[in-house]
């Protein structure tokens, strides 16, 4: 078929197919003798594609990326709604801002723009600062899960055989899409497009499957760096943190304050605990 054709199964203008062609993101076909372009069904499938991305406002060079299988399609989703998450609440705000304002009825020569411009460029407690933090932070728990998880299954794993049925088996609990590509006792596998190499770590009384992604550097947060690195500190701090204080009061509320020894034991067994219990987060 011809560019208008194209254009017309695709919902995508002429000119933008051009633009996409220009840009690496469509290749399509030369007829032979007058070198015309001959868009393919699958063509048409990729500019629908494309058009569903952009109507997400995602970045041009991130849908290359995913048309190339340089980066897997859920990652990149995940990522965009990270991002459009920020903005809708970064519109909210501007959206109550604007009903306090019109209520307000200012007039242009007396409206003090300084105070305006203040309370608009400055983060407002109003728009949920600590549930901000908390997203981000899960956000930040989901990134790392995916490059890093584990898991113990049901029985031992002595053979391939055994280690593929096992990844199955996590991946249909969890309604995850699996795709076994190479079979072994490190097998290496997908999840929802994601690729993955997995090697068993036997216990005393059960095994323990660790699965790490293979491309961890296209697994992104999305977040400003400065933001990420100080909750990859708090995910660290955190759980040893909230674990010697819980200890620290029940050990008051049995002591009554004199077993300071005692205490310190509760408090020391909290922090060893919280070290653990980071590993599951």
């Amino acid at each position: 078929m011809n560019i208008k054709q194209a254009s017309e199964q695709s919902g995508v203008s002429a000119p933008n197919i051009r633009f996409y062609e220009k840009e690496g993101l469509l290749t399509p076909a030369r007829r032979q003798g007058n070198d015309y372009r001959d868009y393919t069904a699958g063509d048409v499938r990729t500019l629908k594609l494309i058009r569903m991305l952009r109507m997400l406002d995602v970045p041009l060079p991130t849908i290359k990326a995913v048309l190339r299988g340089e980066q897997p399609l859920q990652q990149v989703l995940q990522a965009q709604q990270t991002v459009l998450e920020q903005q809708a609440a970064q519109l909210a705000g501007a959206i109550r801002f604007c009903a306090e304002l019109t209520q307000q009825a200012p007039q242009v020569d007396q409206l003090d723009v300084d105070d305006c411009l203040t309370r608009m460029e400055s983060p407002t407690p109003q728009q949920g600062f600590f549930s901000g933090w908390l997203q981000d932070y899960c956000t930040l728990a989901r990134v790392q899960h995916q490059k890093h998880f584990f898991f113990i299954p049901q029985g031992s794993i002595n053979t391939p055989q055994e280690f593929t049925a096992a990844l199955q088996t996590y991946a249909e609990e969890r309604g995850m899409q699996f795709a076994l590509t190479k079979e072994g006792m490190y097998p290496e596998f997908s999840l929802d497009g994601i690729p993955y190499k997995a090697y068993r770590n036997p216990g005393k009384y059960r095994d323990e499957i660790c699965c790490d992604t293979v491309h961890p550097e296209q697994l992104d947060t999305g977040l400003p760096s400065r933001r990420e690195k100080l909750l990859r500190i708090a995910r660290i701090v955190l759980p040893p943190v909230c674990v010697f204080a819980a200890i620290m009061a029940a050990g008051w509320a049995v002591t009554g304050g004199t077993d300071w020894l005692w205490l310190a034991a509760l408090a020391s067994g909290g922090v060893l605990l919280g070290r653990c219990f980071e590993k599951w987060l």
